[in-house]
Parts: C-alpha cells; structure tokens; sequence
C-alpha cells in the first residue's frame, strides 16, 4: 500500500534523525521521566534508563525517541500498544521489550510490561528559563513569599502558619493567603512547561486567625503572570490563573489589573477584564502527598494535566491583545493557598518549549 509506505520512510526518518536545538540549549542534555502506572494500582516515577521505545508496526519497525512521546498505553488484551506522540500522532503496534527499566527513588526496578497499564513521559532542558529574583531558591528558579513565611523543608518548599515578617496580614489589612511567586512580568517566561507536585493541605490550628473550617482546601497555580502586587490594595493581578476547588472542581480564567479598589483590606473587587476559558470537576485532591501538575503554553495554546490526565486543551486568543495597558503573552508563575490554606511544592521544574 502506497499510504504505508510513505508513512513508514516518515517514521524511519523522525526516529533517526535530531531536530537541532536553539543555540542556548545546544549543549543541554534532554531529561525525560516516566510515571508507571500499574495494574494493582501502583505507580513509579523515574528516570527511564533507555532512550527509545521499539515498536513493532503493521508496516515497518521504528525507534521512537522517548522524548517525542507522551503517553503509551498498554492493551494486554491483545498484546498491543498505543502510543500518543508530543505532535499528536497516534502509533499502534508491538513493543520489542518484555519490561521497561528506569531508576526510581527505590533504586533500580525493571517492571514487567505486563504489569504496566500506561507510561507517560515528560522531556525537558535544564537551565533554559531564568531563574528570575527571589529569596528563596527552588527548583531551579528564585521565588518570593508574600504574604505569610516559607521554608525548604527536605524535598518540599513550604508555606509556615504565620504572617511574612513586616507585612500587614488580615482582612482588613493587605492580604491573606500564602502566595509562591517567581519571575513576575520576565518577558523572558513565554513558551514554557511547568511541571511539578502541587498541595493544599489546608488550615492549620496555628494559624487560622478567621476560623475557617478544617475541611477548606482551595488553592490556585498562575501562570503567564505579567502582573502582580503583594498587597491586594495595589493595581496589578494580570494573569492566567487555574483555580482548584477542595471539592476537586476547578476553573482556568484570566483577569487584567485585579485589585481592592479600597485604601486598605479587602472590598470593592475590580478588574479591567476577566474570561473563563474552561472549567471542570472530578479531580480528587490529595491533601497528604499532592497531586502532579503540568501545564504548557505555546503561543495561544494553553494545556493543562492533573496526575497526566489533561483536564484542558484551550486557545486564546486574546492572549497577545493589550487590555488595561497588560497582555497575557509572557511572565511567570505563582502557587496560592486561598484566605489562610497552607500550601507546598516539590519536584518543581520549569522549561521553555
């Protein structure tokens, strides 16, 4: 069939050839993790300790980087495998291995392909985003608290149940709520992924000056921030933002120069414009080891996975358009524990795309 044919000299072509990289990336290895996950309801992270995945296809045979794929989905009815490529194709055929190798936190473990239902993979350049200004380094990148204290404890960047030293804390002061910001307005921070664990766990008695219940767990993760001030009394706030309820609902909007329009503490919300892009439920929060995020913006198109079930594939455009003097087209990132939720981070990277 001549189709096939085709097709299989492409494939051929994409698994041998390498798509050069930008020149400030040249020199920068590509990492790529693997999330397992199995029949009896495990999953495995790690560093996969081969580089391609061998498949058998109906026409022809190929090595496919595994930096070009996203996910492979196991069907051990018949024996065969999906594979959802980072371009959108869709592959189908026999992998040429009977266990996939990669080095997790428990060392070395070889799992049989049996075992497994899906593999995703994640790649990434290190170094390739500023790391920006902050107090705190993290991840790669330099973050500021607002609000209230963090601290590096062991693999997480934490939230502390009290007020940042000289801020005026409350209701009727600048703010609640622990704010994680980096790179605020870098022109630098466009086309970019972040991937990372991502938790509210909630109030603590220590701190929990309002009385909010036990049970309050909503938190929010910006991105593409152009704008944003500490004090919820100063003009700023442009930013996309995607909201996650306690409940496991959650929302991906935008808004423009969002504030206090009051001297001081909260009252009179204004924005020069807000859009809801998308919006959902049914994830299910863990408030004891968090849940994995991941989102990618390139150009217009926004992506979003929680636990690498992607929950919103949505294009803006309105993105590059100047509403309130602000455009949405770059910045960086935040991690937000709505009123006084604590929140933390960990396993945080950020790479441009």
């Amino acid at each position: 069939m001549k189709t096939s044919a085709g097709l299989a000299s492409l494939l051929l072509a994409f698994a041998t050839i390498t798509v050069p990289a930008r020149a400030e990336d040249a020199n920068e290895a590509v990492q790529v993790r693997a999330t397992l996950e199995l029949q009896d309801g495990s999953r495995l992270v790690g560093v996969p300790l081969e580089k391609v995945l061998s498949m058998k296809l109906d026409f022809t045979e190929a090595n496919i980087p595994l930096e070009k794929i996203r996910q492979c989905e196991i069907r051990h009815k018949d024996g065969r495998v999906v594979l959802n490529l980072v371009n959108g194709d869709r592959l189908t055929g026999v992998l040429a291995l009977n266990e996939f190798k990669l080095e997790t936190a428990m060392g070395k473990l070889s799992p049989d392909l049996a075992q497994i239902d899906r593999m995703t993979f994640s790649a990434s350049r290190g170094g390739s985003l500023p790391a920006g200004e902050g107090e705190i380094n993290f991840g790669g990148v330099n973050w500021h608290g607002w609000k209230m204290s963090f601290a590096v404890q062991g693999d997480k960047l934490a939230s502390l149940p009290q007020s940042r030293p000289g801020f005026n804390y409350g209701h009727s002061g600048g703010g609640r709520g622990p704010y994680l910001v980096s790179n605020v307005g870098n022109t630098d921070w466009r086309d970019y992924r972040i991937d990372c664990v991502f938790c509210v766990p909630g109030i603590d008695p220590a701190f929990n000056p309002y009385g909010l219940g036990s049970d309050f767990h909503d938190g929010s993760i910006w991105f593409h921030v152009a704008d944003a001030k500490e004090n919820w009394n100063e003009r700023g706030g442009s930013l996309y933002r995607l909201g996650l309820g306690g409940n496991g609902s959650w929302t991906l909007s935008c808004t423009y120069n969002s504030y206090c329009q009051v001297p001081m503490g909260y009252g009179n919300p204004h924005s020069d414009a807000d859009r809801k892009l998308a919006a959902g439920d049914g994830l299910n929060p863990d408030r004891v080891n968090g849940n994995h995020f991941r989102i990618e913006v390139r150009g217009q198109r926004i992506q979003v996975w929680v636990d690498d079930r992607q929950i919103a594939d949505v294009t803006d455009e309105k993105m590059d358009e100047p509403i309130g003097g602000q455009t949405l087209d770059h910045g960086g990132v935040a991690f937000v524990g709505e009123f006084d939720a604590m929140i933390w981070i960990k396993n945080f990277s950020a790479t441009r795309l």
